[in-house]
């Protein structure tokens, strides 16, 4: 985009404010990576627009304003030359224009049509083509164009005068023009308003000092905020408190000069310069966040100036100038006083010579200076003329010191009043009178000033809890004031205080030395001891292993062991002692092949007599002689001497070769022989010995000096942290790819605009832009919200707004997308007055922070009124409400309400209440908010007010929202005030590849933008490249629901950063995928309590796929398996110390632990071990919406995508809603994970084959079955009992049972193949389905139950059996049973509901109970299935009894056992079938108690087995019942024969 066109970038008006328009957003971002290897990104969007003091109508005759101007046209022209709206964008013309035409096109009103617009030439902008930058330069957006002028602005440091003001605190004098009040110097804890007026401006402040903050918050110093936590130190550059104390400072200057930090205000217009007030008492604040820390005259007189506003200059100046109304003469003698000369146009006069004195002819008896108390902020010196004429070459002070009354109330009582001020003879006051000049006099002055500002209150204050009360010094100050390194009370109560750590701030450092918890403020302004402290414990901590056995003890453990200590199985040549220019090692192998090296692998760079020139020394050419230890003493230094030679013969061995000793020992340099075997562990050289002397190597031949060993300055090993060094790579490499494009992946370029503006342009409009107006060029300024006026010279009343805004991840879907919309409303009407929206990508914006202004609707705003913050989150793909958020904003006498926020997107939106007390009638509904318990009405489109009882008209396009008579919600594809314009960057091919995601980019930062949401396996801007892969096989006993991934990524100058993902193990089957954007070194997956290492990486490797198996040999161990009792129960700093042997020992090995460290086994099987939290806990943030004690679990700790329940065993569900627990469990639970979606039959697993032959199998029986057994049980002489009945009712149950189960199964099939869709007919099946195959399997039971009575009847009663009356019964008991399994299941359907679940892509019939029905379900189950059970066994013993019995009696001679066999035999229709009936019932019964529930859906064998089991009495009827029985199978033979005749 050019210039040409920069007039798309143009809002005309906003339609909250009359005196706003002529807008331009100006999108900026900042990032900062930390050194702790976070990221924090801000991001504004601030509108830049014409805010004069009156209202410039927007119907004002524009004409003789107009610029140049290309051609004019109207709407109906355009039309029928076929021009969209879409093409407008491309013109010069603003958007509401453009977007008037768009919605000219759709409604073709006539009167639309008639509108005239301009086109505008190049350069010019703006309805009328009035505007113009007025300069050549191509602007691709306003945001760059605006940094681009700012940084143009440090050209002149300490050269441009910008002088702002607050106008809205009325009556307020700061003092002589152009001394105004700056909004910072509001509640300072100085009173800057002198005159009538006097101290308005601390008016109200004593309640920011009583302030308190809540536990999970940081409470600002200053007490005007409260933030949240997690915002304490999160990054220089964002300052969320208004007194900037959240971060930590940098001096530029050092603490006695200023505050100001590394931010440069003079070129830059963000959040951390005009949102800032000064962070230190008695600070001067310079106008543009810059504050100089002492008082203004002093530090001009040091030559520390405000270099982006020199407003203390400025301000100096103006108190010279009170001497204007001052006689001449009188003037020359106090500014001889002061050795200042005569602000006047003429020459510089000469008052070196005494002659000037006889001319003067001041009239006045005293001379006072200033004109005001302001001098020092409160005093005013008086000279008398005579002193001024007699002393003027002398260093007499002034004969008086006058301050106004109304302070410093704790001077001396004064002796006299002059002018209505309070004067004291100076002498009295002071104790030093040597005033040479002005200098002089202030430092003199500063004593006074101490005690006016730091003895007594400004405001009137009663005790509280949160004040504390310096006794000395009369003066309540807010406990959080205590030892903060200020002095706050003159006689230094509050700095001695003794009870810091009793004040329950959590934020205080605690100083062990000194025993006292020190202001967070005052940490960075300690020194000594409690400095060393905090940097100690503040700054990234070195891995313990860099300090071991480095001739330096540093770390000690009570018995008196020590980091040096027991040394002698330690390796000298590990990841911490590498290239760190130092002989850790005898013969120097730590230093081979480092980084920057100047020589060779294998060489040592040699200087030749210490200079620049030097040799490659081979270690292949260096020897020593070893030496007679035994002659020296244990502490006594010894010397080695080195020798060169390239052709030695070495014969008997009298010299050590470097090269041949892989491990040059302690033993081998004194001629011994070596006890450690060198292959295994090269321990450092004991340190007598360690020293080559001079490092001097001679040569062998000659026996001189040849050259000297030489490194680089060491490299101190306490900055050391985790090495990625020769950590090998595994598994190994199979195809490398190296593409320089990678570098570039995510990488826009952009172009920087280069500004070439003079002093007089940028300082007409102060800290605005500067455009120009009509052919005239007239000057007009572009104001950010913090500043209006036609030069933006006056300071705004507003609210600052910080959002950072964090997901707590999605359960069903990653790719999530929100509209924001923050509304500035007054609380009695709810009216909006000014609004601002986000477009919010979590996967995008999670870490960023989002800074917004928001206006008062009046200047300055309606005191009467209270205003509040309401923020509503809609979803942008579905333009569905989400909730809703609320801001209070406290202490309204501020004029800048600074809030810092964080907001927490809940796993669900939220749902209206019923039971809200808020009546919102029938156009609204009552909603609570997120983070607060108060509520709201949310109103229906075309509906507002505070219970929506206002009707308005919506303006806003179809298939949009209307929130309310001018604000609407786009569809994405849309924008515009009315979302009539259509976003044309995602709309025609797809800019995104590989199937990902396009999204505009909001129009006011860019109209043509787009960001694109990439799939899984892909990267880069446009998703155009794949991600790095990684494929796990599991190749364990156990293959895991859920893994763990734990990414490693080391750094050179901080320590490694640990990021934690999972991922769900697909269950049917043993292997996932895991794909990386980002580098990494080492990956752990972690599952089952325990980890494996998967991968490493020493040095990234772009568009690397590995495959890997995860088995036993991957599995890290625990030390205490690796190390003998001995070792391991050696103290913790002796004992890692023998952390090299499990690595040499076991060369299967791969990693192993502790209960502090995690240790690689690296490619040379060295230990590598580094500081390793195993019990990280990802538990939502505290928010675990998993039910039934699910853990959640997040993909990222801190800006999670998706979240995840880990569910206890026999629970399942995204949120483990569901169980497997109960008596009889649904097929849908048992068996639907094994059936994979989207596949065909043929394709799915062997279970599915197989559990599909047995259902037909069971179906084409239990068909047969059914059918054999109507055909008999219908007969006539079957029917003459209640028996028979029963039997028939049961085959036709049987029947319709089996078909229906057979329906189900092969239903489940076709849904969870999602073969069938149909919602409907889905929820349909899930309410009737399970529902009758309980209802007829309980039938079949009890009918069985009945048959088994009837026949113990039967065999008691003999032939006193009624037929007719056990028919009777039957007819009557049969609807009860059905009636009863009715009844009694009813509860089923209503319980359940369709549940789709995203992961899976499926859709669940699921039943969810109340915990009172869980109780009922399972009494019911057990009733229905131990009742007919028991039935049947106390029947079948009733039978076999009585039979038995009643032979016995009468066949006495027969044995007992013969007997029961015969009688068993001959009745034996009677008792098989309960007996089959018992033994198929008694596995499902074994099951059901001994095992509470299917815990996993990889093994439902079991409870698959018991499930179809239940159904084999029903394919069983005709074998039960019919064949045993003599006349049933006499029928049944019958009926066979009847068969053929039948036929013929």
């Amino acid at each position: 985009m050019t210039e040409s066109n920069i007039s798309s970038f143009l809002y005309n008006i906003n339609r909250y404010s009359k005196t706003n328009f002529d807008c331009f957003y100006a999108h900026i971002i900042d990032d900062l990576y930390q050194n702790d290897g976070t990221f924090i990104r801000t991001n504004y969007l601030t509108p830049f627009c014409q805010r004069p003091l009156l209202n410039e109508s927007m119907n004002k005759d524009l004409t003789s304003k107009e610029g140049y101007v290309k051609n004019r046209i109207n709407f109906s022209s355009l039309r029928s030359q076929g021009i969209t709206s879409e093409q407008l964008l491309k013109w010069s013309i603003s958007i509401d224009i453009i977007e008037e035409y768009a919605i000219y096109l759709i409604e073709n009103d006539p009167k639309l049509g008639e509108i005239i617009f301009l086109n505008c030439s190049s350069l010019w902008f703006g309805s009328h083509c009035q505007y113009t930058f007025g300069s050549n330069i191509e602007i691709e957006s306003f945001g760059d164009f605006l940094v681009s002028s700012f940084n143009n602005r440090q050209k002149y440091p300490s050269g441009l005068t910008i002088n702002t003001c607050y106008p809205h605190l009325f009556g307020c004098f700061r003092g002589p023009k152009p001394m105004c009040l700056d909004w910072r110097e509001i509640c300072n804890g100085i009173i800057d308003c002198i005159g009538d007026n006097f101290g308005i401006d601390e008016k109200y402040c004593d309640e920011l000092e009583m302030n308190e903050c809540k536990e999970d918050e940081y409470r600002c110093h200053n007490g005007a905020q409260c933030i949240p936590l997690e915002f304490f130190r999160d990054g220089w550059t964002s300052k969320d408190c208004l007194d900037g104390t959240d971060e930590e400072e940098t001096f530029t200057n050092g603490p006695e000069f200023d505050d100001t930090s590394t931010l440069n205000c003079i070129k830059m217009l963000t959040f951390p310069c005009e949102e800032r007030s000064c962070r230190y008492p008695r600070s001067f604040p310079c106008g543009d966040g810059e504050c100089l820390n002492s008082e203004l005259i002093n530090d001009h007189f040091k030559g520390v100036l405000c270099s982006g506003t020199r407003r203390n200059i400025n301000y100096a100046y103006s108190i010279y100038k009170t001497l204007n109304h001052l006689p001449d003469d009188c003037q020359k003698l106090i500014l001889h006083k002061f050795g200042l000369y005569k602000p006047s146009t003429n020459e510089k006069e000469d008052y070196s010579s005494e002659n000037w004195l006889l001319l003067n002819n001041c009239s006045m008896d005293n001379i006072s200076f200033p004109a005001y108390p302001i001098f020092n902020g409160y005093f005013q010196v008086i000279y008398s003329t005579k002193s001024l004429i007699n002393d003027s070459f002398s260093n007499a002070p002034p004969d008086y010191v006058c301050n106004d009354p109304r302070q410093c109330l704790h001077l001396p009582k004064a002796t006299i009043q002059i002018g209505g001020l309070d004067c004291r003879p100076f002498n009295q006051v002071v104790e030093e009178s040597y005033i040479m000049d002005l200098y002089d006099l202030h430092s003199i002055l500063d004593s006074l000033m101490d005690i006016c500002s730091l003895m007594g209150n400004i405001n009137k204050y009663t005790s509280n809890s949160s004040l504390f009360y310096c006794q000395s010094s009369q003066r309540y100050i807010s406990k959080h004031r205590l030892i903060d390194s200020f002095v706050d009370c003159y006689h230094e109560e509050d700095e001695k205080y003794q009870n810091s750590c009793l004040l329950n701030d959590t934020q205080r450092f605690l100083c062990q030395s000194k025993q006292i918890c020190i202001s967070p403020i005052g940490i960075t302004m300690f020194s000594g001891d409690c400095r060393d402290e905090y940097i100690s414990l503040t700054k990234p901590k070195s891995s313990l292993l860099a300090f071991l056995c480095n001739f330096i003890p540093e770390v000690r453990e009570e018995n008196g062991d020590d980091d040096e200590t027991n040394c002698e199985w330690w390796q000298c040549n590990n990841p911490y002692t590498r290239c760190d220019n130092i002989f850790h090692c005898a013969n120097g192998i730590d230093e081979f092949d480092c980084p920057n090296s100047y020589c060779n692998i294998n060489e040592f760079k040699c200087i030749i007599d210490d200079s620049i020139d030097y040799l490659c020394i081979s270690q292949a050419n260096i020897y020593e002689k070893p030496i007679n230890c035994s002659k020296h003493n244990d502490d006594e230094i010894i010397c080695r001497k080195l020798f060169y030679s390239a052709n030695l013969i070495n014969e008997k061995n009298k010299y050590l070769s470097w090269k041949e000793k892989t491990c040059l020992t302690h033993n081998d340099i004194c001629g011994q022989q070596s006890l450690n075997n060198q292959h295994l562990i090269c321990n450092p050289v004991k340190k007598p010995i360690a020293y080559l002397c001079e490092r001097l190597i001679w040569d062998i031949n000659n026996n001189k000096p040849l050259c000297a060993l030489q490194l680089d300055d060491p490299i101190f090993r306490y900055d050391r942290f985790f090495s990625k060094f020769n950590l090998g790579y595994f598994p190994s490499i199979i195809n490398q790819t190296s593409l320089s494009s990678q570098k570039h992946i995510n990488m826009k370029i952009t172009t920087k605009v280069s500004m070439n503006t003079s002093i007089e342009l940028i300082e007409y409009c102060n800290r605005g832009i500067l455009i120009y107006e009509g052919k005239s060029y007239k000057k007009k300024c572009l104001c950010p919200p913090n500043y209006f006026g036609d030069q933006c010279q006056w300071q705004s009343q507003r609210v600052s707004l910080t959002l950072q805004i964090r997901p707590m991840g999605s359960i069903d879907k990653k790719n999530s997308i929100y509209h924001i919309f923050i509304y500035l409303i007054d609380d009695e009407y709810k009216i909006i007055h000014y609004y601002e929206q986000i477009n919010y990508i979590p996967s995008i914006d999670c870490q960023t922070k989002f800074n917004r202004y928001l206006l008062y609707p009046t200047r300055p705003k309606n005191v009467k009124h209270n205003y509040s913050i309401h923020i509503d989150i809609f979803d942008k793909i579905t333009l569905n409400y989400y909730g809703s958020w609320y801001l209070s904003i406290p202490f309204p006498f501020l004029p800048v309400n600074r809030l810092s926020t964080q907001l927490i997107i809940p796993y669900e939106k939220s749902e209206f209440s019923k039971n809200c007390s808020l009546e919102c009638g029938i156009h609204g509904k009552c909603f609570y908010y997120i983070n607060s318990p108060k509520s709201f009405c949310k109103c229906d489109q075309e509906y507002s007010g505070h219970f929506c009882h206002l009707k308005h008209e919506c303006s806003c396009s179809p298939n949009s929202i209307c929130l309310n008579s001018s604000i609407c919600l786009c569809p994405l594809n849309k924008f515009g005030s009315k979302c009539f314009l259509q976003h044309t960057s995602c709309q025609s091919d797809n800019p995104c590849q590989n199937n990902g995601q396009c999204i505009p980019i909001n129009d006011r930062i860019n109209k043509k933008g787009f960001i694109c949401l990439c799939n899984e396996g892909y990267m880069g801007l446009n998703c155009e490249y794949k991600s790095n892969r990684i494929d796990i096989t599991f190749r364990t006993d156990v293959i895991p629901s859920v893994i763990f991934a734990h990414w490693i990524i080391a750094f050179d100058d901080r320590s490694y950063q640990r990021i934690t993902t999972f991922k769900k193990v697909p269950f049917d089957q043993y292997s996932v995928t895991l794909f990386v954007k980002e580098s990494f070194n080492i990956l752990f997956i972690e599952y089952l309590n325990n980890s494996y290492l998967t991968v490493l990486r020493e040095e990234f490797i772009p568009l690397d796929d590995i495959s890997i198996d995860i088995n036993i040999d991957n599995m890290c161990v625990n030390v205490s398996k690796l190390l003998n009792s001995t070792i391991f129960n050696y103290n913790y700093l002796h004992r890692i110390k023998y952390y090299q042997f499990p690595c040499i020992e076991n060369l299967k090995l791969k990693c192993f632990y502790d209960e502090k460290h995690m240790c690689i086994c690296d490619k040379n099987r060295y230990s590598n071990c580094f500081d390793y939290n195993h019990n990280m806990i990802y538990n939502c943030r505290g928010y675990n919406y998993c039910q039934n004690n699910g853990r959640c679990f997040q993909d990222n700790a801190t800006c999670p995508t998706t979240t995840m329940c880990m569910c206890e065993k026999c629970y399942y569900g995204n949120k483990c809603q569901f169980n497997t627990k109960g008596f009889s469990l649904s097929l849908d639970a048992i068996f639907g994970y094994h059936i994979k979606p989207f596949i065909s039959f043929f394709k799915q697993s062997k279970s599915v084959k197989i559990t599909a032959t047995l259902t037909i199998i069971m179906f084409i029986t239990g068909f047969i079955s059914g059918i054999l057994s109507i055909l008999i049980f219908r007969k006539k002489f079957s029917m003459m009992v209640g028996c028979g009945i029963y039997l028939l009712t049961t085959s036709i149950t049987s029947l319709l049972t089996i078909t229906i189960f057979t329906i189900k199964y092969w239903q489940l099939i076709f849904f969870q193949m999602n073969l069938i869709t149909n919602r409907s007919f889905l929820y349909m099946n899930c309410l009737l389905i399970d529902m009758l195959l309980k209802i007829f399997l309980s039938s079949v039971d009890w009918l069985n139950a009945c048959v088994a009575i009837e026949r113990a009847i039967t065999s008691l009663q003999g032939i006193k059996f009624n037929k007719l009356k056990s028919r009777y019964i039957a007819k009557r008991v049969i609807p009860i049973i059905f009636s009863l399994a009715i009844l009694t299941y009813i509860h089923d359907p209503i319980s359940r509901q369709l549940f789709d679940d995203e992961d899976e892509q499926r859709t669940w019939c699921i039943v969810n109970y109340s915990f009172q029905l869980k109780i009922f379900d399972r009494f019911i189950n057990l009733f229905h299935f131990l009742t007919p059970f028991i039935i049947n066994v106390l029947s079948s013993l009733i039978i076999i009894i009585k039979v038995f019995k009643t032979r016995t009696k009468t066949q006495k001679k027969v044995k007992n056992t013969t007997l029961f066999y015969v009688q068993i035999k001959r009745h034996k229709h009677l008792i098989i079938a309960p007996c089959i009936l018992i033994l198929l019932a008694l596995p499902r019964l074994i099951i059901s108690f001994l095992s509470k529930c299917m815990e996993s859906t990889r093994d439902p064998w079991l409870f698959l087995f018991g499930y179809y089991i239940s159904f084999v009495p029903l394919l069983l009827i005709f074998v039960v019942f019919v064949l045993p029985s003599k006349k049933y199978k006499e029928e049944f033979l019958i009926l066979i024969r009847k068969k053929p005749r039948t036929t013929q």
